[in-house]
């Protein structure tokens, strides 16, 4: 069984608006209300470091904070991971992580999340991000042109492993979801500061993580050993042109741009 990509990097929401903030478009309160929106609410204790999580944001920029670059690191691609390995391995572990210029070292952000209450109780969830030190800064990715057409191509091919495998007739949604490319509205992760090809990117790529949510629950109507293999070999090569394509939309961030959308 596929393991599952999440819909909604829980790091994304602090980089995109956290971003903004760093370059004065928006206020701290604003990107602290984006996080609670996201995450469920203002009675998550969130935290970044030791501090709460208005405290620890204040401390990154006293610390030289520039930039923040989202990371989504997955079992086998370290690309983007700053090192020393230990730290690579928590931020894999993670699945994700955000990538702080600016310090010398550079420090990475690992989040992990506790959940508080019962789920029929309304439960909620408060992220904690460690702050590590990282030993380089390594690379950008190769920017949206390049995450555009490394999903495209992504696409295409699943649909047609799925196609081969009649996958549609065990999950049509699935393939309505790779059909679909109606005009979307990407969740609350980009704040102020990024084009309209990043939105677009990022409203694809979170459609796109739904299929794979959905995908990763069963193996379809693949059978055989080897159909299993075509089919879960066609999805990780859209998981990862996903990851490609979230960490390209958040990394577009231009405080020069004319702000696409108010803070509420």
């Amino acid at each position: 069984m596929l393991p599952a990509l999440s819909a909604s990097p829980r790091s994304g929401v602090l980089t995109g608006w956290g971003n903004a903030w760093l370059a004065g478009l928006v206020g701290l309160d604003d990107v602290i209300t984006q996080v609670h929106c996201a995450f469920g609410g203002e009675a998550a204790p969130h935290t970044l470091g030791d501090e709460p999580l208005v405290l620890g944001l204040g401390a990154l920029r006293a610390a030289g904070a520039e930039r923040l670059r989202l990371v989504l690191p997955a079992p086998g691609d370290a690309s983007g991971l700053p090192g020393p390995p230990e730290v690579n391995r928590d931020a894999i572990t993670a699945g994700e992580a955000i990538l702080v210029l600016g310090p010398n070292p550079p420090l990475l952000l690992v989040p992990g999340v506790v959940v508080h209450g019962p789920a029929l109780e309304g439960r909620l969830e408060s992220v904690h991000w460690r702050v590590l030190r990282a030993a380089r800064v390594p690379p950008a990715g190769a920017g949206l042109r390049a995450a555009e057409h490394e999903l495209s191509d992504a696409i295409r091919s699943t649909t047609a492993a799925l196609l081969s495998l009649d996958i549609a007739s065990a999950r049509p949604e699935v393939l309505a979801l790779l059909r679909d490319r109606g005009e979307e509205e990407p969740g609350p992760g980009l704040g102020p500061g990024h084009p309209p090809a990043a939105h677009a990117l990022l409203a694809r790529a979170e459609r796109l993580s739904t299929l794979l949510d959905l995908a990763a629950r069963d193996d379809g109507a693949a059978v055989t050993a080897s159909e299993i293999a075509r089919r879960t070999a066609a999805l990780r090569s859209l998981s990862a042109a996903v990851r490609r394509a979230y960490e390209a939309a958040y990394d577009a961030f231009d405080p020069a741009y004319p702000p696409a959308r108010r803070p509420r």
